[in-house]
């Protein structure tokens, strides 16, 4: 699962404008209301989300988000309603569903959670000695840092993965060529997921998936059982009983045993002949995801070069899709795969 954090320069706006408005609020309410660094809180907020994500009637919600503080007493109940109100404005034009709704439960409790620091700072002991206008801009500055954390649902996003997902579901103990080839197709996905277009990713990301496919399976071609020296070493043993037989039956029974070990090494050769050809069409493979990867990053490029080079783009991805298809073909006859266990 990956956990992004978009659109760096309008939570930044979101910030400064919120910081900004709620010091600029509470100096110009502080000779009016003892709520100046709520109430400008409250409106730096709005305003903070209104300039960075636009729709001024943002402060509509901002101005009714206050009436709770001079009409209600200075309670939790008045802070969650203005809070809900104030939350309401910056939600809105923000994520739909069960992530805006999120996104609001977030808002209300970010918002409670900045008028409680501001009500805090003004209460301090440290504070008492301050000018009241300072305390009211530090409180209201205050409110405003930690309120644009309401605003983390528009920036944050998290997607699944199926690359991550399939690399860690990789067998734990795979041949370390193997494994090197599917490191080598990860940092390939890890590109182009963050530099190429969506249909360039599509492509990359099957191929990268198929890799790890052919690697799991991968897991189940190997050679099992006695090892080639010591078959070759039975064999021979074999011969000399089956040459020093003179029982038909004895001898028989061991030129049948040394039919199997025969039958044994065919095997045996045949799941070896097939890993390398697996292992090299990986090899293959993953070389055909670097140069179409290295490609299509300079994909901005090759538009403005003309046709040619995006022609040439074309026919590397056919070479992708084709490999791809080579690759899904490499499967050994699974009454191969079990005998050589035997």
């Amino acid at each position: 699962m990956d956990l992004r954090f978009t659109d760096h320069s309008q939570f930044h706006r979101a910030a400064a404008g919120m910081v900004g408005s709620a010091i600029g609020f509470s100096l110009a309410l502080h000779p009016i209301t003892p709520l100046a660094p709520l109430v400008g809180g409250v409106l730096g907020i709005g305003l903070g989300a209104a300039f960075a994500y636009g729709k001024s009637w943002r402060m509509i919600f901002a101005v009714l988000a206050t009436l709770p503080l001079f009409l209600m007493s200075p309670t939790w109940a008045s802070l969650v309603a203005s809070a809900s109100i104030a939350s309401l404005g910056i939600a809105l034009g923000g994520p739909r569903g069960m992530r805006g709704l999120a996104g609001m439960a977030l808002g209300i409790a970010t918002t409670v959670v900045a008028m409680w620091v501001a009500v805090r700072i003004g209460h301090a002991q440290r504070t008492m000695a301050w000018p009241t206008w300072i305390t009211d801009a530090v409180a209201a500055a205050a409110m405003g840092i930690v309120g644009v954390l309401a605003t983390l649902p528009r920036h944050f996003s998290m997607a699944v993965d199926p690359v991550s997902a399939a690399k860690r579901a990789l067998p734990s103990v795979l041949d370390a060529e193997v494994r090197d080839l599917c490191n080598r197709a990860s940092a390939i996905w890890t590109t182009a997921k963050e530099r190429l277009d969506a249909q360039d990713q599509a492509l990359v990301r099957e191929g990268v998936l198929k890799a790890f496919e052919v690697a799991s399976k991968s897991n189940a071609v190997k050679l099992s059982g006695s090892g080639d020296s010591e078959l070759v070493a039975r064999m021979a043993e074999l011969d000399k009983r089956i040459a020093a037989a003179t029982d038909d039956e004895v001898k028989t029974q061991y030129q049948s045993a040394r039919a199997a070990l025969d039958d044994q090494q065919k095997y045996r050769d045949r799941i070896r002949q097939g890993r390398e050809r697996l292992v090299a069409r990986m090899h293959n493979h993953v070389a055909a995801l670097e140069k179409y990867q290295l490609a299509a990053t300079g994909l901005e490029a090759s538009r403005v070069e003309g046709a040619p080079a995006m022609k040439q783009l074309e026919e590397l991805s056919k070479d992708v899709a084709a490999s791809s298809e080579a690759l899904a073909e490499v499967e050994l006859p699974a009454a191969t795969v079990a005998a050589a266990s035997n």
